[in-house]
């Protein structure tokens, strides 16, 4: 079986049974890793794991944990690692901020790259307090990186949260205006509440700062 056809049974047919046999037969360790990681955003902790474990991937371990509402064991895991990834050093700060405990603030590229899609996860799994405590950590990521009010903004939004949404991109804009995508987003908003002269105005506003933002052209054109 060549990879093509391995990624069709990953991707396409999701038999993670059949994967992860041809995986230890035929692949190498990157293989098990892209297996683990589809396993992983497909919500299937409990199979994820066990390969990450396998894998020496132990903070990817530790966030299975975590998602499994076992945060004991992975705040275990993660403070037992010496590692200095990127990764790690957020998951031992988001692990902080969830319980309202303040923590050694993580690096704009951090925040950028993690906070997001943790806070999501956060939600879409039902841990609403987790998520809750993390959004109102905010102003202690906005001092790194103020586009975090848009980030959190889009989740919202994407978890139909609309009026929150509407309050964290509002503040968003007033920090850095300059961002069409802040202007775009809440244009989103406004149209999911059926506020279309509103999201006419953000477009508006998102094409004054970047006049060739397309998501922002086309959905106008889309409106009007």
């Amino acid at each position: 079986m060549n990879r093509f056809e391995l990624f069709k049974i990953i991707f396409d047919k999701k038999d993670y049974s059949l994967a992860e046999e041809v995986c230890k037969f035929q692949y190498n360790d990157d293989s098990l890793k892209t297996l683990a990681r589809v396993l992983f955003f497909d919500k299937k902790y409990e199979r994820a794991e066990v390969l990450f474990k396998k894998l020496h991937m132990f903070t990817e371990y530790g966030y299975c944990r975590l998602y499994q509402n076992d945060k004991a064991t992975a705040d275990k895991v993660w403070f037992s690692l010496k590692d200095t990834s990127p990764l790690i050093i957020w998951a031992k700060a988001l692990s902080g901020y969830i319980e309202r405990r303040r923590t050694k603030e993580p690096s704009f590229f951090q925040i950028r790259n993690f906070y997001e899609t943790d806070l999501d996860t956060l939600l879409s799994l039902k841990m609403n307090t987790y998520a809750e405590n993390l959004i109102n950590s905010i102003q202690y990521f906005a001092d790194t990186n103020p586009e975090v009010y848009k980030y959190t903004g889009r989740v919202l939004y994407n978890h139909g949260y609309y009026d929150y949404a509407e309050k964290f991109l509002a503040t968003g804009k007033e920090i850095v205006w300059e961002d069409a995508e802040l202007h775009f987003l809440d244009a989103e908003v406004r149209l999911a509440q059926h506020e279309k002269l509103t999201a006419i105005k953000s477009l508006e506003n998102a094409l004054e700062v970047s006049p060739s933002y397309y998501p922002a052209v086309k959905l106008l054109e889309n409106i009007k």
